[in-house]
């Protein structure tokens, strides 16, 4: 008997009409429409403009055959099309499973179905068909507003890190609310260059900040004269690029990331330390020359992602 997927269709619905509202009067165009809701259907639905991603996801146990894969899929394109008015071909899926290493950033096709997206009134380039993320995490859209506004206030020549910076979304945002300069740092060119393309696409002179492709530990380890005021963190849970001297882990290795960072900390100045790492237990007790080291999630979590588990942020300072 097939699968009945009217209460997915049902649901779909209700949020594509919720959310498309909220979003348009957000000015956002990157937006989560259905976030997993029902169990029956363990998927997740995340507007791109007029394109549609779609991650299917593997549960504990299940054994998918491709023509299990490709059903789904169908079934899912057929309602998704019909209720968000989308073309076939403006629907994506990727099947997540359990990344190891840098497969999350690995290239998955040579398509580069590239576009621009706006987000806060910025815009970000997206490719949902090469790798099996983005180039931007819609989930942190709230963050990247927090460092936004941090640097605003400050009203001072603001210097901003950003460690695995990725395509520098949040550089971006940083260097928009007129930070004095913003070093992006990732072991990967191809996401470096993406994230020039991100600053030139603002009309942010990119020759002001920098984008630097090191390995991140070593460079930390390096005496370094310029001091920063805000500092982000976003680490995988798991590295073993070639550009690195050792395999990067998250658990092993977060106190030495953020202990090498605090004393490139101007007096005043924080950390803020981001994963999506589920089962990563923050050793706050360890943290060296910090005055206080707080959980700060709940203020980073965006209205169009129910999951409370999403990601977790701290503050260091």
């Amino acid at each position: 008997m097939s699968k009945d997927y009217t209460a997915f269709a049902n649901r779909l619905r209700k949020m594509a009409k919720h959310y498309g509202k909220w979003a348009r009067r957000k000015e956002i165009e990157v937006y989560r429409v259905y976030d997993a809701d029902l169990d029956e259907f363990p998927i997740l639905v995340d507007r791109y403009a007029e394109q549609v991603y779609v991650s299917l996801y593997h549960r504990k146990g299940e054994i998918w055959t491709e023509e299990d894969y490709q059903d789904r899929k169908l079934a899912y394109r057929d309602i998704i099309t019909e209720v968000l008015g989308v073309g076939r071909d403006n629907v994506f899926f990727k099947l997540r499973k359990r990344q190891r290493g840098t497969e999350q950033y690995e290239k998955l096709s040579i398509v580069k179905r590239e576009f621009t997206v706006v987000e806060n009134g910025l815009g970000f380039i997206v490719n949902l068909t090469d790798y099996l993320d983005t180039g931007l995490y819609a989930d942190h859209r709230d963050t990247r507003m927090m460092v936004a506004e941090r640097v605003a206030k400050a009203g001072k020549e603001v210097r901003v890190l950003h460690l695995f910076a990725y395509t520098c979304s949040f550089g971006v945002y940083a260097a928009a609310a007129e930070a004095f300069r913003v070093d992006n740092l990732d072991v990967s060119n191809t996401y470096l260059e993406w994230g020039k393309r991100n600053f030139e696409l603002n009309e942010i002179d990119a020759s002001k900040h920098r984008f630097i492709r090191t390995d991140i530990l070593e460079w930390l380890r390096e005496p370094k004269l310029t001091k920063y005021d805000l500092i982000i963190i976003t680490p995988p849970t798991f590295s073993n690029s070639k550009q690195m001297k050792e395999p990067f882990d998250l658990q092993a290795d977060h106190l030495k990331l953020i202990n090498n960072c605090t004393p490139k900390l101007n007096e005043g100045g924080s950390i803020l330390f981001a994963t999506n790492a589920r089962k990563f237990k923050f050793d706050e007790s360890n943290v060296m020359g910090a005055s206080s080291v707080k959980e700060i999630t709940k203020q980073t979590l965006p209205q169009d992602f129910r999951k409370k588990n999403l990601h977790r942020v701290w503050e260091v300072k």
